[in-house]
């Protein structure tokens, strides 16, 4: 499956433009960046993405109760949510899986692997592994 268009929740502009900058340069057409998970679930109302980056730290809603939300509604449970967060200890890991999460990937991340990380995990989601 390749991916065309990505919906990321991050708040760190830094963050939102290496990862952007990242994706476009592996063909992804559309990045289209939220400050929150607020505006993360708004944004579904126009965008259908291929998949969805959370941050777990945001503000007005955080990245587990995004993806919570997200895999409660009908019309966006089967979008897949990877964790791209430096919430890195092993009950917050367990925590995102818990709440519907496809992968979680560990801030800080290498540039030029993230596209190929996501597309594993996506792979693997196909292969029903």
């Amino acid at each position: 499956m390749s991916i065309l268009k990505v919906l990321l929740a991050e708040d760190d502009p830094d963050i939102q433009k290496v990862v952007r900058m990242s994706l476009k340069m592996k063909g992804v057409k559309e990045v289209v960046v939220t400050d929150n998970g607020e505006e993360c679930l708004a944004r579904l109302s126009d965008f259908a993405p291929d998949v969805i980056l959370l941050d777990v730290m945001m503000p007005k809603l955080d990245g587990y109760g995004t993806c919570r939300k997200l895999k409660e509604n009908p019309a966006t449970r089967e979008i897949p949510v990877i964790f791209l967060t430096a919430k890195a200890q092993h009950y917050e890991v367990k925590q995102g899986m818990d709440v519907g999460a496809l992968g979680y990937l560990i801030k800080p991340f290498d540039p030029m692997t993230l596209y190929d990380q996501i597309s594993e995990l996506l792979a693997n989601r196909n292969k029903g592994t």
